[in-house]
């Protein structure tokens, strides 16, 4: 049995404008650095050590990543996978919802629909993002059978593997709490996910959280 440890980097500058970033990167707010900082403390404390690390080539995702594995002596072990980015939104990254109805109002009305196969110009549906993401996974899993693993990712992905990991399909859209940094643990054995733990944020009792979902 393989442990994965599936975590969603720490709030951005655009998590907290309610920008759209997809492919696009924030630098992560203060508080974004304290949450990831009180997750390695945890860490930390839990004595945990991972057999593999991973994170998303996107900028927010790798400097989570580091605060996460400082305190553990392993930030040397990051290894970068471009898979784990988040869902491609195209030429709608960097507006916020209010500003794509005003601006793209048929994108707004696909969006809202939860279509999964609906993708902006020049980005991603989810049923793209649930292709790579899934694969991505599995791919990771498999090459540490019986270890611990760490991986950074995004609200996207890490949706992707909820559903995967309990048999949901695309449609119709569904809404799970997923804050920033939040600690999901999914199980992988005999070619099936179990998930563990989903969305426990006892390390940011004294930092502030965005209520947000994913899709």
């Amino acid at each position: 049995m393989t442990e994965l440890y599936l975590i969603r980097h720490g709030e951005t500058e655009w998590n907290r404008a309610g920008l759209w970033q997809g492919h696009e990167d924030s630098p992560l707010t203060e508080n974004g650095v304290e949450q990831a900082q009180s997750l390695g403390a945890r860490f930390a404390q839990e004595e945990l050590h991972f057999d593999a690390i991973y994170s998303s080539d996107l900028g927010r995702a790798y400097r989570t990543c580091e605060y996460l594995v400082e305190p553990l002596g392993q930030r040397g072990d990051i290894k970068i996978e471009t898979d784990l980015r988040e869902r491609a939104l195209g030429n709608l990254q960097g507006l916020t919802f209010a500003q794509i109805e005003a601006e793209h109002p048929e994108d707004a009305v696909l969006h809202a629909s939860g279509d999964p196969h609906y993708a902006p110009e020049g980005g991603e549906s989810w049923a793209d993002t649930f292709a790579r993401a899934s694969a991505a996974l599995r791919r990771i899993v498999r090459r540490h059978d019986g270890q611990r693993v760490l991986a950074v990712s995004h609200g996207g992905v890490i949706g992707m593997a909820l559903r995967d990991a309990l048999g949901l399909n695309l449609l119709p859209p569904r809404r799970f709490q997923l804050p920033n940094t939040a600690v999901n643990i999914f199980q992988f054995a005999d070619h099936n996910w179990t998930l563990r733990t989903w969305g426990d944020t006892a390390h940011l009792k004294n930092v502030t959280v965005l209520d947000e979902v994913v899709k």
